[in-house]
């Protein structure tokens, strides 16, 4: 039984089941980010030095109370960036019913496990490769006497911008990979439709990096590319067969 038929055969009791079965996950989900982000609290000095590192450069305070809301804001973003795999075991849990047939519950922990180390890859790589050139690009971009003064609030929103991004978009092999099981799509349409994977992942870099620059739109947009890729490969090996068509006399 595929998922299409998994959804069909809900009754209303089953639906509301699993409803509550998500909302539970989502309480859980932020009881856990509420947690860290108040451990976190205490530490975001030392994750605004960390987030410095790739500036080399003196942040600016534009307002009174802006370091203390940049303390608020950083506590979080380590809340949810140290909840990852929680988060995405939650999700798991509420989506994995739907796809009992293709997953089976012995590969929820591989799941989540994969989930986990996709979106920390992300943000490692968007930390130690894509920062550094992508600010040298900018703060070096245009005339030597321009002297670059950079606030703190919008420094902090271009960084956590940028890696909860890559994070989010080095899940696109897992999440082909499980559509693929479930037969939703299949590797000869995803090489099909490859020049508008193409536009799509063009589009979605705009979106997604905050600055409307080309040079950081081409920093997220070529990984985007070569993810979809693999993602073809991925759906090819892995992805749902289908059954050989009977023999006809």
């Amino acid at each position: 039984m595929g998922w299409r038929d998994k959804i069909k055969d809900l009754d209303r009791n089953e639906f509301f089941d699993k409803l509550e079965g998500l909302r539970s996950a989502l309480i859980r989900i932020f009881l856990i980010v509420f947690g860290l982000s108040a451990v976190s609290f205490f530490l975001w000095k030392d994750a605004l030095h960390f987030l410095q590192k790739p500036l080399g450069l003196p942040l600016i305070m534009y307002s009174l109370p802006e370091a203390f809301l940049t303390s608020l804001r950083l506590a979080l973003f380590i809340g949810i960036f140290l909840a990852a795999p929680f988060i995405f075991n939650g999700l798991w849990g509420a989506l994995s019913p739907l796809l009992s047939s293709a997953f089976p519950p012995r590969y929820s922990l591989l799941i989540v496990l994969s989930a986990s180390a996709l979106f920390y890859g992300g943000t490692f790589f968007c930390y130690f490769i894509v920062l550094p050139v992508g600010i040298n690009f900018l703060v070096t971009y245009g005339s030597e006497n321009l002297q670059p003064m950079i606030g703190l609030a919008k420094y902090l929103t271009f960084c956590i911008g940028l890696i909860f991004a890559f994070g989010l978009i080095f899940e696109l092999p897992l999440v082909m990979l499980i559509l693929g099981r479930a037969g939703v799509i299949g590797h000869r349409g995803l090489a099909k439709n490859r020049r508008y994977a193409l536009l799509i992942n063009s589009v979605m870099a705009a979106l997604l990096t905050p600055t409307p620059d080309a040079y950081t739109m081409l920093l997220m947009m070529i990984p985007m590319q070569v993810l979809y890729e693999l993602s073809i490969w991925l759906v090819k090996i892995f992805g749902k067969k289908k059954a050989p068509e009977p023999e006809t006399t």
